[in-house]
């Protein structure tokens, strides 16, 4: 037996006394579903906590006794499906933001950091976040190996090899495998034997699989992706799929983020059909900065949740112990409990889930909304700077869209849309204007020109459509972050202002801009695989703010466009996106390049 346990025991016997020890609370009891009698305590010894009760007799002459004021206290939260890269945060300031709003533990993979610089760049973010009190639970990032794959695009020139994420299996941290898409396991002409060979020794560890399935309506599909293997989906965004993969044995992660707002149409499964809450989880998924600050993150899906009807208690157990049983770490995390983790949250009410104070590891690290103590950053290696593969400046011909031969004055075009809260992407046959044999963008109407950049492939090749949803007037808004691309995506209503956009955000080696007549409105900078920021908490956030009042200036009205441009190249979504060979179409079954002429 550890030091540690042994500490914990004679705390719990009385032979030592805690360290801290919690009064006046109203502890949430998530195993039961209970609250605790109002005389209970929690006696803290290190990092864990020793024992729960009358905690009288752990008290010593140099015990701190800390006062709740008659507040719950809840488990730390747990947020079960998540990615730091769509953050644009490092770990450190991503943990920062996490604690400010309850999370003490966190499921990630790192994926996107990975699909630049190969699974080193995973293990770098997993060993900053471990130096601060935020816990992750990591989760093999299969999507960096699979990418576009399954539909005929090459992976980056750093994707592992399927003998680097089963060593990663094997890592102290692992619990499981991220995100698993069915195109490469279930049509016997794409099946991927080596993906399937991970997914088995995943399982024979006692490890999980998380799934990852839009839209998936065939019953026959369904069924076929369960029987794989997969565990977990987080992607279900109506009442119809819920109830479904739920019955079929499937973990409902409901999402509550800035990309996707799933709580309103899935949850009505359990609040009025009954469904049993306890294969139900709730997460965030993908969570802007200003979102996350502002919004909140795990917290803002309890409140949404109860919100929609949920009771309180069932919406703290899909956040803390069901979370933490299905990743098989329950006996370190998820309740307030002996032998757990000291990662406990204050609240004022369960119902409107105000949070007052943030315990992690037995330390208070927020009061009253402010982190009590920095968190440094640390010195980043050269190695995750310097990720723009391209090797010429970019000139207004490169995003030119020359017509048809023997077009008019006008013609008609295939458009991608994008609107708030969902990453499908439905198209629109628009009529567009041809000046000199080339197709014009229609700001007045709402459309503009969309590119993506092949910056990691060193192709350079440059795919070019329209997008209506963006509403820009004037100037180029523009990133490196999209989903398994992480390219150079655009989107403008000149050719110069989308040149001069693609030249200043490989100057600046990745990250997001705003651009209006050839000069830089506003920027946040991503060097770090040209996804993350190596600024401090502060800093990051002014510049977030920066941003979006200078696109909301532009014309975009979308409520967190940022998602938007990052998710509309996401091809394994349906319907239209953009990729660097032009217009493509996805659906549950198919995907193809697309015509950008309509006859």
């Amino acid at each position: 037996m550890g030091l540690e346990r042994e500490a914990l025991i004679d705390v719990a016997m009385g032979y030592e006394p805690a360290d801290k020890v919690i009064k006046n609370c109203q502890i949430v009891n998530s195993h039961t579903g209970t609250i605790h009698k109002p005389s209970d305590h929690v006696a803290i010894k290190g990092e864990r906590i020793a024992a729960v009760g009358d905690m009288d007799y752990t008290i010593g002459k140099d015990t701190e006794v800390i006062d709740a004021g008659g507040r719950f206290l809840v488990p730390g939260l747990i947020d079960p499906h998540c990615h730091q890269w769509h953050t644009y945060a490092n770990s450190t300031v991503f943990a920062a933001c996490r604690l400010l709003h309850g999370s003490t533990t966190i499921v990630d993979g790192f994926y996107g950091h990975a699909i630049v610089n190969g699974l080193r760049a995973s293990r770098f973010f997993l060993d900053e976040l471990l130096r601060t009190p935020v816990k992750p639970i990591f989760v093999v990032p299969t999507m960096c190996y699979t990418q576009n794959r399954g539909i005929g695009f090459p992976a980056s020139p750093n994707a592992p090899s399927i003998q680097e994420l089963l060593d990663s299996l094997e890592w102290p941290e692992t619990k499981g495998i991220e995100e698993i898409s069915p195109e490469l396991m279930l049509y016997r002409n794409q099946r991927d034997a080596d993906l399937l060979s991970l997914m088995e020794e995943c399982l024979k560890q006692g490890k999980v699989i998380q799934g990852h399935s839009a839209g998936m309506t065939d019953d026959k599909i369904t069924n076929a992706w369960v029987s794989s293997g997969i565990m977990h989906n987080h992607e279900i965004v109506n009442a119809s799929e819920t109830r479904r993969q739920a019955e079929l044995g499937i973990w409902i992660v409901i999402r509550e983020g800035s990309a996707c707002k799933d709580i309103e149409a899935c949850i009505p499964v359990i609040t009025e059909e009954k469904y049993d809450a306890r294969a139900f989880q709730l997460c965030t998924d993908v969570i802007t900065p200003d979102w996350m600050l502002e919004r909140g993150q795990m917290d803002n899906a309890i409140r949404v949740g109860i919100q929609n009807g949920l009771d309180p208690m069932t919406a703290i157990q899909m956040s803390t112990i069901q979370p933490a049983e299905f990743y098989r770490v329950n006996h370190d995390m998820g309740m307030i409990a002996p032998g757990r983790y000291a990662d406990i949250v204050f609240v004022e009410t369960l119902e409107e889930f105000e949070i007052s104070k943030v315990m992690a590891n037995g330390k208070v690290w927020v009061e009253d909304g402010k982190l009590l103590e920095p968190l440094e950053n640390p010195k980043y290696p050269d190695w995750l700077y310097g990720t723009m593969n391209i090797d010429r400046t970019l000139t207004p011909e490169d995003f030119q869209i020359r017509a048809p031969e023997g077009a008019g004055d006008t013609v008609k075009v295939q458009v991608i849309n994008t609107r708030d809260g969902s990453l499908e992407t439905p198209g629109s046959v628009e009529c567009l204007k041809v000046v000199d044999g080339l197709v014009q963008a229609d700001p007045e109407n709402g459309i503009n020109k969309i590119c993506m950049i092949d910056r990691i492939m060193g192709t350079g090749e440059i795919g070019l459509a329209f997008v209506k949803g963006f509403g820009i007037q004037e100037g180029c808004i523009g990133t490196t972050a999209n989903v398994f691309n992480q390219n150079i995506v655009l989107v403008g209503t000149s050719d110069e202002d989308m040149a001069a956009a693609a030249n200043e955000t490989i100057a600046m080696d990745g990250g997001f801009i705003a651009l209006r007549r050839g000069e830089v409105v506003a920027s946040l900078p991503t060097p770090l695989n040209g996804l993350a920021s190596d600024l401090p908490f502060n800093d990051l956030f002014e510049k977030q703010f920066e941003l979006i009042k200078a696109w909301r200036d532009m014309g975009c009205d979308l409520e967190t466009p940022q998602m938007n441009l990052e998710f509309v190249s996401l091809v394994t979504i349906p319907y239209y996106r953009i990729s660097t060979k032009g217009l493509a179409y996805m659906t549950q079954d198919r995907f193809e390049l697309a015509e950008l002429f309509v006859q």
